[in-house]
């Protein structure tokens, strides 16, 4: 499973040092790329998601940025793509919930036009060890299925925990230790319920590096960011 990170969220890299930018964990410029590759608690590769900056305005006090996202499995097969909205006031950078659905999750809503309405998750421009972050909350409906097809997501009780150095393929960086609870309700003619909690280290310049989810304290899968660009 991708993390709520899993996935962004995963995720964002910044290579212009010469324009002072919104957050400095959150930088970002037109053509900016970068990867994730997901794992399962073994280690097996379950997939990647690559992502692209593909239209960008702003300023050093906020910006406004689109996102192409393209998911593929172990197999390099792209199994869904789209576009990502990021945008960032006074600092404060605001994250698409979208960002934090799996591929595995959305693989049954692929044949369907979608409502989506969202709370985005808020990442400060400067973060400390003991705060608390604001929660983020998606609901996701299908519109044109001959079932009720619902799904909501929600990322609570997030906190920055700590500060540790993390190294992938990507290279290594210092980072803040985030924990928080992840939710997915989904409902399809019948609902269930799947809960998690859930680490990702976030670095200035490059935001999440690295995540892991687990369930029942049993580590269910982990993303790394494996490459960066521009």
């Amino acid at each position: 499973m991708r993390s709520p990170v899993l996935s962004i969220l995963l995720l964002i890299i910044g290579l212009t040092e010469v324009l002072a930018q919104c957050n400095v964990f959150y930088q970002l410029e037109e053509g900016s790329m970068w990867e994730m590759e997901n794992f399962n608690a073994k280690g097996k590769l379950t997939g990647k998601n690559a992502q692209k900056v593909i239209a960008f305005n702003g300023n050093s006090d906020s910006f406004t940025a689109k996102i192409n996202s393209v998911i593929s499995d172990e197999k390099g097969k792209e199994v869904m793509h789209g576009d990502l909205d990021f945008s960032c006031n006074n600092g404060t950078m605001i994250i698409d919930m979208r960002n934090f659905v799996s591929e595995e999750q959305m693989k049954a809503f692929e044949s369907y036009e979608l409502k989506i309405e969202a709370e985005n998750l808020e990442v400060p421009n400067s973060l400390s060890v003991g705060e608390s972050l604001k929660d983020g909350v998606m609901a996701a409906t299908a519109m044109n299925s001959p079932i009720p097809m619902t799904m909501n997501v929600s990322i609570t009780n997030r906190k920055i925990v700590g500060k540790e150095s993390v190294t992938t393929p990507a290279g290594t960086f210092e980072c803040y230790k985030i924990t928080s609870d992840l939710t997915v309700e989904t409902k399809m003619a019948i609902g269930f319920t799947l809960s998690f909690s859930t680490v990702e280290w976030l670095a200035p310049k490059v935001a999440v590096v690295k995540s892991e989810s687990y369930k029942k304290g049993k580590l269910q899968g982990y993303s790394l960011l494996t490459r960066i660009g521009g």
